[in-house]
């Protein structure tokens, strides 16, 4: 195999130009150069790989059976390399990729972001919602670490989720143990919160008499503010909507001991570096807002 320092880069690039354009005067131009510099690259290059490339009249080449495999390799190779290069250099770009939870995103990131659209308007914040947590290319992710989970060194500390039972104020009128036999709604994406709850509180529910599921958070909250049951839900998911009084949370809120973290992909990047501190004044804005409520 020969040594990568002997390769011939100059006759490599000029030579994938000029089999992508099928013309040699193309990838002259785009290359800046003229036509007898690319003319005498390829012929270096075939020199050196021992094999010609191209074929026929000087004045239109084309390319061997050699050259379409090997235009198509080289082709491929600086694609690669192109990306490699969007990827690295795209910490000092002006777009900022941000990930987490849809619900999350939809009841709590989204309506804060026009804040820091306002105080950072260079940033073009693109939210990536999986609640699979796909290994996608991203600036930040917020996760949700389970209790007692190591804080990795890339992460920063949010918050510790609460946890509220809320009601409907329609349905919150009765008496508070009669509010634990209303219809009770669930959340596919978090079977087992009612028996967190119930642990957590050390309240007895029973069974039961209604049970309705949804897929998702926020739907299982929007089930919640049009009445249709009693809900557990995380409280920033909801604090807006109790302090706004169109949900109740009867029996107050209670440490669930996940924690909230946002992790920064490159330490050190401007844009990732304004975003977490703008997370940080969010946060202690909610607090103002639970021990206010």
């Amino acid at each position: 195999m020969r040594s990568r320092k002997t390769l011939p880069v100059a006759a490599l690039r000029a030579f994938e130009a000029a089999a992508r354009h099928g013309q040699i005067s193309r990838a002259a131009d785009e290359l800046g150069v003229t036509h007898g510099a690319v003319s005498r690259h390829v012929s270096h290059l075939e020199d050196f790989v021992g094999v010609p490339l191209f074929e026929g009249a000087r004045n239109r080449p084309q390319l061997t059976a050699e050259g379409r495999v090997f235009g198509a390799a080289l082709t491929g190779a600086f694609d690669q390399i192109e990306d490699a290069l969007r990827v690295i250099g795209r910490g000092d770009s002006d777009i900022l990729d941000v990930a987490c939870l849809s619900t999350f995103a939809m009841r709590w990131l989204i309506p804060r972001l026009h804040d820091f659209t306002a105080r950072h308007p260079r940033y073009d914040v693109r939210l990536a919602t999986d609640d699979r947590q796909a290994q996608v290319q991203v600036d930040v992710r917020i996760l949700v670490l389970p209790p007692q989970a190591h804080l990795p060194a890339t992460c920063t500390r949010l918050f510790t989720e609460k946890l509220a039972l809320v009601v409907a104020p329609s349905l919150a009128s009765v008496r508070k143990e009669d509010v634990l036999a209303l219809p009770r709604l669930e959340t596919r994406t978090r079977p087992d919160v009612w028996r967190e709850w119930v642990s957590l509180t050390g309240r007895g529910i029973g069974d039961a008499t209604t049970t309705r599921i949804f897929d998702h958070y926020h739907m299982t909250i929007e089930a919640a503010l049009n009445s249709l049951g009693i809900a557990i839900a995380p409280w920033h998911l909801v604090a807006g909507d109790v302090a706004s009084g169109r949900l109740v949370a009867p029996f107050g809120l209670v440490d669930s001991n996940y924690v909230y973290v946002v992790e920064v992909a490159r330490p050190g990047r401007t844009k990732a570096g304004h975003f977490v501190k703008w997370l940080e004044e969010c946060v202690r804005d909610l607090e103002t807002q639970r021990t206010g409520a």
